[in-house]
């Protein structure tokens, strides 16, 4: 068949398959026989795509030339429509292909009608069959894409859940449907989390290390908002080197969100003294309460911390032996062995606080506020 110029039968068979309507009916009628799952799809659907198809193989069989796969538009929206309605994508193929079978059929009908030579004619159902071959690369493309699509559409939707669970914006009928839906047990406890904020890397990490943790243990479903990571998992998780996360106690799915709120908490007060490790209310006990009475907060820092900051160095040495001591339960001995400072020495320190402070070691109210002023900031 002449590249350049060809048989004037040709362009006649070409504008002859575009207008033909002969062959729409046969090749619905086949592609149902053929193709039993086609029977999802309308018969108005599978007409408009014998149309489309026509109109390929015209345009193939008047420029000699199969159309790239990218360039096959009818492909595509074919595929997404068949998808639509269950069909799966080897029969998307298999319903093309007969669709061209029966195309070819009529273009060999026609092509006598328009005395196209035999060499022609062969050439051109070629063509067709090549036209088989892009279809279905175009269709298999659009296939992963819409899978692409369908999963981070999924995700999004499993996200959005798992955030307003946490926040408490959803009511007890969308709670139950989630449920079900991601397969947590109603009645099952989980252990709302949250992270302390960390770089995208180092989050990416954590929820490998995480999901890693709870593979084959249980439902664990974690988001990152912002710098942090947030969820719920099967039980409280093993400490992640360079992770702080902190821990709501265990509860049904219908109750994570006050659970969550305070796992928050106990985030804001681990995050004061730590940068690591796993942290709850139960091991907090008292401290969780620091960051969230501000007043107070003020009062024994200006008491107990200016007073050290003010002395320098020796205030600096004073609050670290300070600390020793609470830290053992006020034992003279325990202290100075932990330190390596002289019983002496040390007695000397805490008997310099309290000139400092003007507060007594030896009230209760010391005690407490003092334990409280040095839960504000970390040791130096």
């Amino acid at each position: 068949m002449s590249e350049e110029v060809p048989h004037p039968g040709i362009i006649e068979l070409s504008r002859a398959l575009e207008r033909d309507t002969e062959v729409v009916e046969p090749s619905v009628r086949r592609v149902w026989d053929e193709v039993p799952s086609y029977l999802a799809a309308t018969r108005e659907q599978l007409e408009a795509s014998v149309r489309r198809n026509l109109r390929l193989a015209a345009r193939t069989v008047l420029t000699r030339k199969v159309l790239s796969p990218a360039e096959i538009w009818e492909a595509e929206q074919a595929t997404l429509e068949r998808l639509s309605v269950g069909i799966p994508i080897e029969d998307i193929m298999t319903g093309f292909r007969v669709s061209i079978s029966s195309i070819e059929d009529r273009l060999i009908e026609l092509a006598a009608v328009y005395e196209v030579p035999a060499g022609d004619v062969v050439a051109l159902t070629r063509l067709l069959r090549q036209l088989g071959d892009a279809f279905s690369a175009r269709a298999a493309s659009a296939y992963r894409e819409q899978g692409v699509t369908s999963a981070l559409a999924e995700q999004r939707r499993r996200d959005r859940w798992l955030l307003a669970l946490l926040t408490g914006d959803l009511d007890a009928v969308e709670v139950e449907h989630g449920a079900t839906s991601y397969r947590l047990g109603r009645h099952r406890a989980y252990v709302p989390f949250c992270s302390a904020g960390r770089g995208p890397g180092a989050l990416e990490a954590l929820l490998e290390n995480l999901t890693e943790q709870f593979r084959g243990h249980g439902v664990a479903m974690m988001l990152p908002v912002e710098d942090q990571l947030v969820g719920i998992l099967p039980e409280a998780p093993k400490a992640v080197d360079g992770h702080l996360i902190a821990l709501g106690p265990p509860v049904r799915p219908d109750e994570t969100a006050a659970s969550f709120a305070l796992a928050r908490r106990v985030l804001a007060a681990a995050s004061v003294q730590s940068d690591g490790g796993v942290h709850t209310v139960e091991a907090l006990g008292w401290r969780i309460g620091v960051p969230v009475v501000p007043e107070l907060a003020a009062l024994v820092s200006a008491r107990y911390l200016d007073p050290l900051r003010q002395a320098g160095a020796f205030g600096d040495e004073v609050e670290q032996t300070l600390r020793a001591y609470l830290e053992h339960d006020r034992s003279i001995p325990r202290t100075s062995e932990a330190t390596h400072l002289h019983v002496n020495t040390l007695r000397y320190r805490l008997a310099r606080f309290e000139e400092l402070t003007g507060r007594s070691l030896a009230q209760t109210d010391t005690l407490i506020e003092l334990a409280w002023a040095l839960q504000l900031r970390p040791p130096s």
